[in-house]
């Protein structure tokens, strides 16, 4: 009894750390309005001595952002302590955080830099009427480095100089006409070129949908989905994509950054408020819908294509399925070739016009109406019919998981040995 009572504790403890794991392969972090901070030790007085009251805490929050206290006549935060969200400081209080310790390089990115940053804050915060610094650390106090306080002072004219602290991202997206026009060889229908201007944020995205094909291509002719805020685009496809009057979607998007000097209060009142400088991921997203217009006179029908049945084709052996494509009215037609790549289990045999893979296409038919090529495939003595499912190898997506299968098959399998061993030599005794 006892040792099935010891396996059980051991399978339950392992049941909770596998639970833990598949959970964690999952698992997004989100920023909360709570932070802890920690005092990581006491930094001596660079200017006048510890009896005159500048012997500071140095404090970072719990992801390891440099956080500074904000009011110098109330008590040391305890050595870990929870805080509240409360806001922005104002210009600033971001200027010297911008420009002190540990962003900026003062005397030597040390104990002696973050001291003028946090004297900075508070004769800054003393001279707008919000605590009372004393003078022997803005005149009178010897110091440790030569010319401390003159530097302490340049960051505090300049943060009385600072502009608004905010700070946002945002884009303007522009096109001269939103109608598409065939380009010279009329081989594509082509866009107007598309302007991005960006404020806080280097590069954008583009994705079109609406129309299978369509792309953005960047003036050097070049296509892709990601541009730098200064490149332009146009939007392209095949002429043969469509056979009516078409619109399609651009979506531009961008992911920028916003710096803020956010503020922490502690619950008991009587401790300091903290600032830290903080980023944040603000995404901006705008859309512009285009329309491709058919040249009148002129009927397209278009050509479709599916392959029948769950037949999934090895991604690393078969080519993709050709997509729609339109073509004048009456066009003597030769169906797409066939897939000349394999998947392991079947090979491709051709196109027909019907879903139950009857009808085989003839090369050389006009194409009066849209229509629809269904392909089949030769898994063996027989074609592919609907419904019909083909094991392939697995990609590397399940791999995780397999993993951890097999390495709780193997785990159980121990104990189940440790068992029965533990048994036998009970019986032995």
């Amino acid at each position: 009894m006892k040792n099935i009572k010891k396996i059980g504790i051991i399978v339950c403890a392992i049941m909770i750390v596998m639970t833990a794991v598949l959970t964690g392969i999952s698992k997004v972090s989100a920023a909360g309005t709570t932070i802890t901070v920690n005092q990581e030790g006491i930094m001596k007085s660079f200017i006048g001595t510890e009896q005159d009251g500048f012997r500071w805490a140095k404090y970072r929050t719990a992801d390891g952002i440099v956080a500074y206290c904000m009011d110098i006549n109330k008590k040391w935060p305890e050595s870990s302590l929870s805080m509240t969200l409360t806001g922005e400081a104002d210009a600033g209080i971001k200027y010297i955080l911008e420009n002190g310790y540990p962003n900026k390089k003062i005397y030597d990115k040390g104990d002696v830099d973050r001291f003028i940053t946090q004297g900075a804050i508070w004769w800054y915060l003393s001279d707008k009427g919000q605590g009372d610094v004393s003078e022997v650390l803005t005149k009178t106090g010897a110091e440790s480095v030569t010319g401390m306080r003159e530097k302490m002072q340049a960051l505090v004219n300049g943060a009385k100089g600072a502009k608004d602290s905010s700070t946002t991202v945002d884009m303007n997206l522009s096109v001269d006409s939103t109608e598409m026009t065939l380009s010279e060889d009329k081989k594509y229908y082509v866009s107007s070129e598309f302007t991005v201007k960006l404020v806080g944020a280097s590069t954008y995205k583009v994705s079109v949908n609406g129309v299978e094909g369509a792309t953005a291509v960047a003036t050097d002719g070049s296509v892709k989905e990601e541009f730098n805020a200064n490149e332009k685009f146009v939007v392209r496809f095949s002429k043969n994509s469509i056979s009516k009057t078409t619109s399609l979607s651009v979506n531009v998007s961008a992911n920028g950054q916003v710096t803020k000097a956010a503020t922490y209060k502690p619950a008991n009142d009587e401790m300091q408020r903290v600032v830290a400088l903080t980023t944040e991921n603000v995404p901006v997203e705008k859309s512009v819908n285009l329309t491709a217009n058919v040249e009148p006179g002129k009927p397209s029908v278009c050509v479709d294509y599916v392959i029948v049945g769950n037949v999934i084709p090895d991604p690393e052996l078969t080519d993709p399925t050709p997509g729609k494509s339109c073509y004048d009215k009456g066009t003597k037609y030769t169906q797409e070739k066939k897939l000349t790549t394999r998947q392991k289990s079947c090979k491709f045999v051709g196109w027909n016009t019907k879903s139950d893979l009857t009808g085989t296409w003839t090369d050389g038919t006009a194409l009066n109406k849209d229509m629809t090529l269904y392909g089949a495939w030769d898994c063996g003595s027989t074609p592919v019919t609907p419904g019909t499912t083909i094991n392939v190898p697995s990609t590397g997506a399940n791999t995780p998981i397999a993993m951890i299968a097999g390495g709780i098959i193997i785990i159980a399998g121990g104990f189940g040995v440790y068992f029965l061993r533990s048994k036998k030599l009970s019986n032995v005794k």
